[in-house]
């Protein structure tokens, strides 16, 4: 689905134990950045475009709640749409298995289907009734498959997701907990960033303006590597990404910290492009990459004392594990964002603002004396 590059970063994961471990045969999928982001990690394998959900958010909450409501109809249009389509791939492509991921029309009666989704309790804006009028209809698709899978802990005291994951009703078919899903290893702290590394200074600048974006590393105390102040690592459809990537730069500009280190969340994109801001307003200390490999990633959040991303449960998968600063905001009108976020924060495990709030020189300040 289209809420962002988590459900194809999360499958990374997969995709590499099946190729590692059961040399599987894959083809994968996918379409838009989704399909990009799984390209760069797989270049050789084969990947095969789907009809897309087209998901259409607005620039304010109440906005994007109302769109989200009356594209439900059009939305199950879509679901019977690419089961259709699955129907026809697998007449001309034989297939022993299929893995999908939130995607509920991918199912097939006679080959085992299994679904990934972390999202078997429904938090809409309208209260519980709605909830439970939503979570009946999604069973229904659930149902059609073999098995769920469900990337959390089975604990509820443990879990990432809450009661995302771990609802009072479950679906009719086995629901199994796999544990969180991450492309993120390990890393030292302080050491080069890979895609990184022969990134020369000049070359970044010309290929945006000079004038309107430098970068000024930190460097670590053993003088190696490279020491962020703030890893920024956005994601999500548009026109919040932009919106929120804009809001960041701006309060930057306007009191700049130590180093900035932007992931734009575009692996589409082959270049660095200029930035969506309105003004072209010097901004000091910071440098800005649309995309960055698991490995370059896994690094940045080494090397970085702060992080800000957005609350959805991929990145949650992929931070929490690894970093113990981060701050997370939710798109606004994204009820499952909001959710997460505020359980996590509740929990004590992050920061969060809301976006119409947002306030930089507080997740820059350092923390007080005892947390």
């Amino acid at each position: 689905m289209e809420w962002g590059l988590g459900h194809a970063s999360r499958c990374i994961p997969i995709l590499n134990y099946l190729l590692n471990n059961c040399q599987a045969d894959l083809v994968v999928a996918a379409s838009g950045p989704q399909a990009a982001l799984i390209r760069a990690v797989f270049p050789t394998l084969s990947i095969v475009d789907i009809p897309a959900y087209s998901i259409n958010y607005h620039k304010n909450r109440a906005g994007t709640i109302t769109r989200l409501a009356f594209s439900l109809p059009h939305l199950a249009q879509q679901i019977r749409a690419e089961n259709r389509w699955l129907l026809e791939f697998a007449r001309n492509h034989p297939l022993d298995a299929i893995i999908s991921d939130n995607r509920y029309g991918l199912w097939h009666p006679k080959i085992p289907s299994f679904l990934i989704t972390h999202q078997l309790g429904i938090k809409t804006p309208f209260g519980k009734s709605v909830d439970a009028l939503v979570r009946k209809q999604l069973y229904r698709y659930i149902e059609k498959f073999n098995a769920c899978w469900v990337p959390d802990f089975k604990e509820m005291g443990q879990s990432l997701a809450g009661d995302l994951s771990h609802p009072k009703h479950f679906p009719g078919i086995p629901v199994e907990y796999i544990g969180p899903l991450t492309r993120i290893t390990s890393a030292d702290k302080n050491a080069i960033i890979p895609d990184l590394a022969n990134l020369s200074l000049p070359a970044f600048q010309s290929t945006i303006t000079k004038t309107f974006f430098q970068f000024s590393s930190g460097k670590s105390q053993e003088g190696r590597g490279t020491a962020i102040q703030l890893l920024v690592v956005l994601s999500g459809p548009e026109p919040q990404r932009s919106i929120f990537e804009e809001l960041i730069l701006k309060q930057w500009a306007q009191a700049p910290g130590q180093s900035l280190l932007l992931v734009r969340g575009l692996p589409a994109e082959k270049t660095v492009t200029k930035l969506n801001t309105e003004q072209l307003i010097p901004i000091p200390n910071a440098m800005a990459v649309n995309h960055l490999s698991p490995a370059a990633l896994s690094q940045a959040i080494a090397n970085a004392d702060c992080i800000l991303t957005r609350s959805g449960y991929s990145s949650i998968m992929d931070l929490l594990p690894h970093h113990s600063n981060c701050c997370m905001v939710p798109t606004p009108g994204q009820t499952e964002q909001e959710y997460l976020a505020h359980y996590l924060a509740v929990k004590g495990l992050i920061q969060t603002q809301q976006q119409h709030r947002f306030s930089l020189s507080s997740i820059l300040l350092p923390p007080s004396p005892g947390g």
